[in-house]
C-alpha cells in the first residue's frame, strides 16, 4: 500500500484536524468525475488514518508488500544519481 501520509500530504505526527483538511483538500482537487484512480487512492489513505485508533493499527499491523509503482513513487523524490564507487562495482560484478 501506498504510504497514506504521503498521498495526503501530511507529517506522521499530524492530527485528526489536519488530516481531515488535507483529506478535503485532496478531494477537492480530484473529484470522481475528474481522475477516479487519484480519488480512490486519496480516500483509501484517509480511511486508513482518519483517526488516532486507526493511525495505531495502520503503524501496528500494515505490513502489506509494495508494488513497484509505490517503490518508483517513494524514491523518486529523494533519488540522487551519482557514479558508483570501484568497490560496489566490484562486488556487484563478483570480484573478490
Amino acid at each position: 500500500m501506498i504510504d497514506p501520509y504521503r498521498v495526503l500530504g501530511v507529517a506522521l505526527t499530524a492530527g485528526d484536524e489536519a488530516i481531515r483538511a488535507a483529506y478535503l483538500a485532496a478531494i477537492r482537487e480530484s473529484p470522481p468525475e475528474r481522475d477516479r484512480e487519484r480519488f480512490e487512492s486519496v480516500r483509501t489513505a484517509y480511511e486508513a488514518i482518519c483517526n488516532c485508533r486507526r493511525r495505531i493499527a495502520h503503524e501496528l499491523f500494515d505490513h502489506s508488500s509494495p508494488t513497484v509503482d509505490d517503490v518508483l513513487i517513494a524514491i523518486s523524490s529523494d533519488f540522487v544519481p551519482q557514479c558508483p564507487t570501484e568497490r560496489r562495482l566490484l562486488r556487484v560484478l563478483g570480484a573478490k
